[in-house]
């Protein structure tokens, strides 16, 4: 028989299928689990891409952590692997992991990227493709990350917003950087099980592109992503491509790759998308993972500053390049970028898994922690200062004073001062310690039990000055006295001798450490070189005074006034220069029948917002700091009343709680600190500080991934998820009722760790998400999100059923947050001075106040040290251009600008001009 006419190849619908697998590393099981599953299924895939070129590609979800993860087992399988990802048929990376955009800062992200793109490189090559296919939500900046690693295209589901009407649009960072991006319609898995049949194959083409309608792109394919979350691959794919095609002539089914699907797609007449995706109209963007277990966005928060906001920059300056700890900054970048997973970051995984985060974040920390030592340590052993000073180091980029705690020998008031010029230092006694420390009574040769803590001039932790030793009868009284100020400390060794020689008359000994009197002090230093360091010591000169006060239910600085209402709890703050807003720090209590993903109210909700009783207490009154508790007391419901599906009340049963805030100034400082503790036994509810603003606002600015985003007081949702105006900061929030052409006053929240903000109130009022508690990773039926986000498992971690602290700091200003200088403010309250004691080394040869780096114009997001020489990150975050201006021990930098993958972009001398919203990375010479 003759063959059927067949329509013409060229017109014929592209059906691109893309192979993959969606693999959460850890989620509602631990990682070891999910390796297991991991392990087979490229054990499977990898026999089956050799054997069956049909099968021509696979996606392994754009992540190389989990290829390192299979090696670690199977370091077998990795020559296979590196020639099918250089062949093109396993596409890899561009990520080390698959991160959430809103819950890790900038720096974790680029981290991610770059470590993800050197490994995908040395593995075959990487994805040109920023697929980004389940976070939720994606950052404004993120099409610049991905132009600055060469990638022109990415590609979403998650926070779409309803204005995009096709499957593609252009997708615009604020500094005009713009990648295409491709929608996912119908998510990753909108190809996942298809079926064994050539013709139920066509049906379902036909389908989807029945359901796509006028959002499918004109002239643009059918995009098929063939797999789901851990789904194994469909060996018989590539058979029943061909079948399919066989069969009919209106597709062209293709087995294919990303990158070779959007090579073909189209470009002309795209809508462009501006900034940020966190619209719900079409995917859920779970916005509630903000502030749910806010002790892991704490821990995250301490980790990401000890290693980008202190340990690189202080080892990347401080140490000698020989001496620069890469591997050891290798190790905690690992343990963070690994972390930044979304279910990871976002702690809606079980509570195994959460507890792993925890130790990751951690052990980074400690890493970053350890560092910092390290090189303070080194510094002061080269600082040519008398012997006992002490050298502040200033961390950040901006010059700045501060309030640091030290331990001086002696008791009375202490005088410290610049040792470059005499500026005195105020300061303030907290404590003396002193007094008896290590007793003990022995009889005979049982004393070298005893004199096993003696060590050189130590005793029991004591440097000893003198010693007393007096015999009566069988009875042999010890007294070591620890050294006191100007004192030398003694050699034991005689003493040690001659306890042993009474020891042989079977005498009973009493010894006693007597402790020379200890202060604890804090000293408000004037300020310290950015990225530098200054050197103090005794003075003659007595302690300034400074504006600090304190009394009954009020502190107050220079600047500050603030006020207690002790008949609710909130208080008041009063500018210096007449600005006044009260009522703030009102805790508002709700119930919370939702999950990990969302905050959801009970049907029939009760709200506490007003104290049963307060009592407040002064603490200190300068001249450095000045210090109130308020302890309030409030009776809120001890649990919800629902199941895995919904929640329907409150339990009619309370508990009291008492939650006690400590509220602080310190001299020169325009914001207010505080510090709320409590100890939750209360289930299923969520706990908010509510502050009234100077003005009503009609928007918010946060800080986000190298900008500061703009938002309503409104959010885009859809039929799956109410669209609550609850967002993200990552260090800050402002809410000001001015702009840069008119005149206005704000309130900025400066935040560690509490992520989650919202305007409620018509603009009237900022809510602060202290805590919310829950008890499933999902829910079927929530009252705001019909649908359940996950498995229907129920936690007990996320309850936090323990003692809780969270912190803050409160910035009334005037002007807009960038006249406010708001990431130098967050520097100010997130990042302390470092100190260290030195001096007295013979050779040391730096000067006692010194700056190898100074960066002026523009934000700073890393000094880090690689092989090729420094790199300093910065970014301008402002609307407008700038100068970027740096400079190397007092000279003009020079080097070059690179892109993040530190490929030359441009030679520079001392200075560039920065665009608006730009990111620049300098290698200096």
């Amino acid at each position: 028989m003759p063959e059927p006419t067949r329509r013409p190849t060229a017109s014929r619908t592209t059906v691109a299928i893309v192979p993959h697998t969606h693999w959460d590393r850890e989620w509602y099981s631990p990682f070891q689990a999910f390796r297991l599953r991991l392990v087979a299924l490229l054990d499977d895939l990898l026999p089956l891409l050799e054997r069956d070129l049909s099968y021509a590609r696979f996606l392994l979800d754009g992540q190389t952590a989990v290829l390192d993860d299979y090696l670690e087992v199977r370091p077998e399988a990795a020559s296979a692997l590196r020639r099918l990802a250089t062949s093109g048929r396993l596409a890899v990376g561009p990520w080390m992991i698959l991160m959430d955009e809103f819950m890790v800062s900038g720096e974790t992200i680029v981290r991610d990227l770059q470590l993800g793109m050197a490994r995908a490189t040395e593995l075959g090559g990487a994805m040109p493709v920023g697929y980004l296919p389940d976070m939720f939500g994606h950052v404004a900046q993120m099409p610049q990350l991905l132009r600055q690693a060469g990638l022109e295209h990415a590609v979403v589901w998650r926070g779409v917003p309803a204005a995009v009407t096709q499957t593609a649009f252009w997708w615009e960072a604020p500094d005009g950087s713009r990648v295409r991006a491709e929608y996912l319609y119908g998510s990753y898995s909108n190809g996942r099980d298809l079926p064994d049949d050539a013709k139920q194959l066509v049906a379902r083409a036909h389908g989807y592109e029945l359901e796509l309608g006028d959002v499918r792109l004109p002239g643009g394919g059918l995009l098929l992503m063939n797999g789901t979350d851990h789904q194994a691959p469909q060996p018989w794919l590539g058979r029943v491509v061909a079948e399919a095609n066989a069969v009919q002539d209106d597709y062209r089914f293709v087995v294919t790759s990303l990158p070779e699907y959007l090579e073909d797609q189209p470009t002309a007449g795209l809508s462009t998308i501006s900034g940020e995706l966190r619209s719900g109209a079409r995917a859920n963007v779970l916005m509630g993972v903000a502030s749910n277990r806010v002790d892991v966005h704490q821990v995250c928060a301490a980790a990401e500053r000890a290693l980008e906001r202190r340990a690189e920059p202080m080892s990347a300056l401080l140490l000698t390049p020989d001496r620069y700890p890469h591997v050891l900054l290798g190790l905690a970048w690992r343990q963070l970028v690994l972390n930044s997973a979304h279910d990871s970051s976002c702690a809606c995984s079980a509570d195994e898994v959460v507890d792993a985060v925890v130790v990751r974040y951690q052990e980074a920390r400690q890493i970053g922690d350890g560092l910092v030592r390290q090189a303070l340590h080194a510094l002061a052993a080269d600082v040519d200062a008398p012997a006992g000073s002490t050298v502040v180091v200033n961390p950040t980029a901006t010059d700045r004073g501060g309030v640091i705690t030290i331990t001086v020998p002696g008791d009375g008031p202490v005088q410290l001062g610049a040792l470059e010029d005499g500026t005195p230092c105020p300061s303030q006694v907290l404590r003396t310690i002193g007094g008896d420390g290590f007793a003990r009574s022995v009889v005979g040769q049982k004393v070298r039990w005893v004199l096993e803590g003696m060590r050189g001039p130590e005793f029991a932790g004591t440097r000893v000055g003198r010693y007393e030793l007096e015999r009566t009868g069988d009875v042999v009284d010890v007294v070591c006295f620890g050294v006191g100020p100007g004192e030398p400390a003694i050699d034991l060794e005689d003493l040690r001798d001659e306890l042993l020689t009474l020891a042989e008359e079977d005498v009973t000994f009493n010894i006693r450490v007597h402790n020379a009197p200890v202060r604890e002090v804090i000293v408000a230093v004037p300020p310290a070189p950015g990225f530098g360091w200054r050197t103090f010591g005794p003075v003659a000169t007595a302690s300034p005074a400074t504006g600090v006060s304190g009394g009954h239910d009020r502190i107050a600085n220079e600047l500050l006034r603030v006020e207690v209402d002790s008949s609710d709890g909130t208080w008041s703050i009063a500018t210096d220069d007449g600005m006044r807003v009260g009522g703030l720090g009102r805790l508002v209590d709700g119930g919370d029948g939702g999950d990990t993903y969302n905050y959801s109210p009970p049907i029939d909700d009760v709200v506490v917002d007003r104290p049963e009783s307060v009592t407040v207490t002064p603490l200190e009154a300068g001249p450095v700091r000045a210090r109130v508790l308020v302890e309030s007391t409030y009776r809120w419901p001890e649990r919800a009343i629902g199941n895995m599906m919904s929640c329907s009340r409150r339990s009619d049963e309370t508990v009291a709680v008492v939650v006690s805030t400590t509220l602080e100034v310190r001299t020169g400082e325009s914001v207010l600190r505080v510090r709320t503790e409590l100890d939750n036994r209360c289930r299923d509810h969520r706990l908010r500080a509510h502050f009234p603003l100077p003005a009503p606002v009609d928007h918010s600015d946060a800080e986000c991934a190298f900008a500061v985003v703009a938002r309503g007081l409104t959010a885009e949702g859809g039929p799956h998820e109410t669209p609550l105006p609850t967002f993200v900061s990552r260090r800050f929030v402002d809410a000001s009722s001015g702009d840069l052409d008119h005149d206005g006053v704000g309130l900025a929240v400066l935040h560690d760790g509490l992520l989650e903000y919202e305007l409620v109130n018509d603009g009237s009022e900022l809510a602060l998400t202290l805590l919310r508690a829950t008890g499933y990773l999902s829910r079927a039926d929530l009252l705001l999100r019909p649908n359940p986000a996950g498995p229907l498992d129920p936690l007990e971690g996320p309850q936090l059923q323990r003692r809780l602290a969270v912190e803050y700091a409160l910035l009334p200003h005037r002007g807009t947050w960038s006249e406010a200088d708001l990431h130098a403010r967050a520097d100010q309250v997130l990042v302390p001075l470092e100190r260290v004691r030195g001096g007295g080394v013979r050779g040391a040869s730096r000067p006692v106040t010194g700056r190898p780096l100074r960066v002026e114009g523009a934000q700073v997001s890393a000094v880090l040290r690689e092989p090729g020489g420094l790199v300093v990150r910065v970014f301008n975050p402002l609307a407008h251009a700038v100068t970027a201006r740096l400079e190397r021990d007092g000279a003009p930098a020079t080097g070059w600008v690179t892109d993040l993958l530190g490929r030359p972009q441009q030679q520079f001398q001392g200075e560039l001009a920065l665009a608006a919203h730009r990111i620049a990375t300098f290698r200096l010479d």
